[in-house]
């Protein structure tokens, strides 16, 4: 057969918004606007300077199932430099873009294929009159999407041409992600397909490395302080014989960090912002000439904990931070200071206290420890995450973010209750 490449990629995502910034620069608000779309031109690009035959785009395209207009004009922009270079683009709708989402009337390039959400399609694909690759997909028509499409996947055809299954699933239960489409990682094997291109986890995953390839490649732009590191998409060539290699590149225009930084040997706020600096100046060196975002989480005990938790302190400090990067063409963003440090605590004797405070340490200590006491604190605190508020403005309510929500309520209460360095 013929040997030819293809890139996978998913999840752009195009036009959503960074969460959680504010207070930036016209500038720097304008780049972070841009990125998704960076990233999705950086795909472009590659793909004409690489020669590939063609893309896939394996789902959440746009944001939204109502879709921003400009973020159709771009996308249709982008796949138009793709036909004026014969490379084609295969593309399937995701719950955050279904079919059933406005659409505006546009006239599509000519290489483009959009899969339909009513059965799996074929499409083949032909190289000098030569068929060579056939391609499965179906596109979510709904957003909410809980049955197994896996299932409605033919197996290869006995002795056909290199065969590829476009998907957005969730593979697993163990994902992080919302259970759309869900099916087993067997669901996918059994198929006898040469490469599984899938979508809709955000992490750059490799379910299986051969026999077949079956890839979540990550969006290709980080959007929130979840999604750190490098982001890109797989360069996929298949030889002659038919066997396929994958290669990760990088297109993130603009890249996501979380650093901790431990208070546990600094004595003073200069000591501090200094540390600071020199992390910020650490991250833009990893960075590797994007710009970059950052959540800077300070741990540890130490006596600049009560200065820390004085009000305005860390806001003021975020400002400075924040007016140094103006202007850079390399910006290191910080998104946010979080104050995760403790006060000088000798814990072993305080919880030896007969008293209201050794009691108070033992009850953190069994919300902390007893997954009873942790189940019945969900369970008190429901209403308030689940209601409409608290589904918008809090954070998800795993046993981690509970254990953390807890030791910040204890070292509170420690601070009220006794105040200062404190042993």
């Amino acid at each position: 057969m013929k040997p030819f490449s293809f890139i996978h990629t998913a999840d752009l995502h195009l036009d959503s918004p960074f969460k959680g910034i504010s207070e930036i620069s016209s500038e720097i608000s304008s780049d972070l606007t841009e990125a998704t779309f960076n990233a999705f031109h950086q795909i472009i690009d590659l793909c004409i300077e690489k020669q590939v035959d063609f893309l896939l785009i394996v789902g959440d395209v746009y944001d939204g199932a109502d879709r921003s207009l400009r973020a159709q004009l771009r996308f249709r922009d982008g796949l138009k430099r793709l036909s004026e270079a014969e490379i084609k683009a295969y593309v399937v709708h995701g719950n955050h873009d279904p079919l059933a989402g406005w659409s505006a009337n546009l006239d599509w390039p000519r290489n483009v294929h959009i899969f339909g959400g009513e059965s799996v399609e074929k499409v083949s694909f032909e190289k000098d009159g030569e068929e060579i690759a056939q391609i499965y997909g179906i596109s979510f028509h709904k957003r909410d999407i809980k049955t197994n499409l896996a299932l409605e996947y033919p197996e290869k055809t006995e002795n056909g041409p290199f065969t590829i299954g476009m998907l957005h699933c969730n593979v697993g239960s163990d994902t992080g992600h919302d259970p759309y489409a869900p099916c087993t990682l067997e669901n996918l094997i059994s198929k006898k397909y040469d490469y599984w291109a899938l979508g809709h986890i955000h992490k750059k995953t490799i379910l299986n490395e051969d026999n077949p390839p079956i890839i979540y490649p990550g969006n290709p732009q980080g959007l929130n302080p979840k999604e750190t590191g490098v982001r890109g998409c797989f360069l996929v060539k298949v030889d002659q014989k038919g066997d396929p290699s994958q290669e990760f590149i990088e297109v993130d225009s603009i890249r996501w960090f979380v650093k901790e930084l431990s208070i546990d040997s600094l004595y003073t706020e200069q000591e501090l912002i200094t540390e600071i600096h020199n992390c910020i100046e650490k991250i833009r060196e990893e960075a590797e000439g994007r710009s970059s975002v950052c959540r800077i989480i300070l741990t540890g005990r130490g006596a600049l904990h009560s200065s820390i938790a004085l009000k305005g302190v860390l806001d003021d400090i975020l400002k400075d931070l924040r007016e140094n990067e103006e202007g850079e063409k390399q910006f290191v963003w910080i998104e946010s200071i979080e104050d995760y440090t403790n006060p000088e605590i000798n814990r072993k004797s305080l919880l030896e206290r007969k008293d209201f405070i050794g009691d108070l340490l033992k009850l953190f200590e069994e919300f902390s420890h007893d997954e009873n006491k942790m189940a019945e604190l969900k369970e008190s605190l429901d209403p308030l995450f689940t209601s409409p508020s608290g589904r918008k403005l809090l954070e998800s309510r795993d046993d981690e973010h509970f254990r953390d929500l807890i030791k910040k309520a204890e070292t509170l209460c420690l601070d009220k209750l006794i105040g200062g360095k404190f042993t």
